[in-house]
């Protein structure tokens, strides 16, 4: 019985002893035999349990994936023409931006039409003023920026290169920014991107691969292209064709003096000055300053503080007041006396003379001009 094999017909799912038989009448090698089939059953059974096991999770990462790629086709569908659409817009917000620039000119120029009018219809120096309003374009820093963080320019397309982009945008971009409407400056730039969207695309300085980075280049390319703080306008005054900010100091204090006398025509309160003559050569003192002054004091009360006495005499003043400084102890204020008087009188005019260029002579001489008499 020990040695007898188990029943030839016997499977490894079918049991080699019978169900309620006695164990301990069983042959050794019978039982043997069972528990190596039990064994290879269960053996078996965890198999398919891990087989199963990651089945199951692969169906599951299947499912997972085949859901975000149905989401991702759901949102490709029409994605062209909303391409289209949000590229239509905003290219119509662009234009709208520099209408609004284009409006802002026209209102300045409109307000300070009255002053434009006046100088207009000015004589002499005056007539030589003029007030603009521009637009300014710095393009060399909107070039930069996109040069610095944007694009690489070590890539061989177009933009290869540093200075290349700006050369480009110089042609085909700054004229119009500066002089542009709004419509024009909507075409220029459509004309530009469709010229240079790819090549500017492949200068990215992010790669592809990485979805999330070259995303978010995307988004700061845009923002970069269609941004307008490189464009303001400036307005300001010009002195024959120059502007004010580019004259030397004299020149811009007589071109500011004329300005507030023209706005100021219509004033009648006293006008008190400084030093009108400083930085001024006396040609541009004579030529410039005297007429001025002649005027306005046919209308207001000019007090001047001046060390030139050729703007004394030449303007004829009413009355002058000269200050004189005396010699004073070390460490102390000198004392500072005053007299006054017309040119008429003989203290006044001697203390002119010893101040004017060329002395009583010059003096004598232009008091002939003027056919004024004077005392000996």
């Amino acid at each position: 019985m020990e040695g007898r094999p188990p029943p030839a017909f016997a499977t490894a799912e079918s049991s080699l002893i019978p169900e309620g038989a006695d164990l301990s009448k069983q042959p050794l090698a019978l039982l043997q035999a069972e528990i190596s089939r039990l064994e290879k059953l269960v053996a078996a059974d965890e198999v398919t349990k891990k087989q199963f096991s990651a089945l199951t999770s692969k169906i599951s990462a299947e499912t997972t994936s085949l859901n975000i790629l149905s989401e991702k086709l759901e949102a490709a569908k029409g994605a062209r023409s909303r391409i289209t659409k949000l590229q239509a817009e905003r290219d119509e917000a662009y234009a709208r931006v520099f209408s609004a620039v284009t409006s802002e000119q026209a209102v300045l120029t409109e307000l300070y039409k009255p002053l434009l009018d006046r100088l207009s219809g000015s004589t002499g120096s005056l007539k030589k003023m003029s007030f603009t309003v521009s637009r300014s374009v710095d393009v060399d820093r909107w070039a930069a920026f996109a040069e610095k963080h944007l694009i690489d320019l070590r890539r061989d397309t177009p933009f290869k290169g540093a200075g290349t982009f700006l050369s480009k945008v110089n042609n085909d971009l700054k004229a119009t920014w500066e002089t542009g409407d709004a419509e024009a400056v909507g075409k220029a730039m459509a004309s530009f991107r469709a010229e240079y969207m790819s090549a500017l695309l492949e200068h990215a300085n992010v790669t592809k691969s990485d979805e999330h980075e070259y995303r978010d280049w995307l988004k700061r390319f845009a923002k970069w292209l269609y941004s307008t703080d490189h464009i303001s306008l400036q307005y300001g005054i010009d002195f024959d064709g120059i502007d004010i900010r580019k004259l030397s100091p004299g020149t811009r204090g007589i071109v500011l003096l004329l300005l507030y006398l023209a706005l100021d025509d219509a004033d009648t309160r006293p006008l008190i000055i400084d030093q009108p003559e400083e930085n001024l050569d006396p040609k541009s003192v004579n030529d410039e300053l005297v007429d001025l002054f002649i005027a306005a004091k046919a209308k207001r009360q000019v007090i001047m503080v001046t060390h030139n006495a050729n703007l004394v005499i030449n303007t004829d003043a009413d009355q002058i007041i000269i200050a004189n400084a005396e010699n004073h102890t070390r460490g102390e204020l000198p004392e500072i006396t005053y007299f006054s008087g017309g040119l008429e009188n003989g203290e006044i005019r001697k203390a002119v003379c010893d101040i004017l260029e060329g002395g009583e002579i010059a003096f004598r001489e232009r008091a002939r001009r003027l056919r004024v008499r004077l005392e000996r």
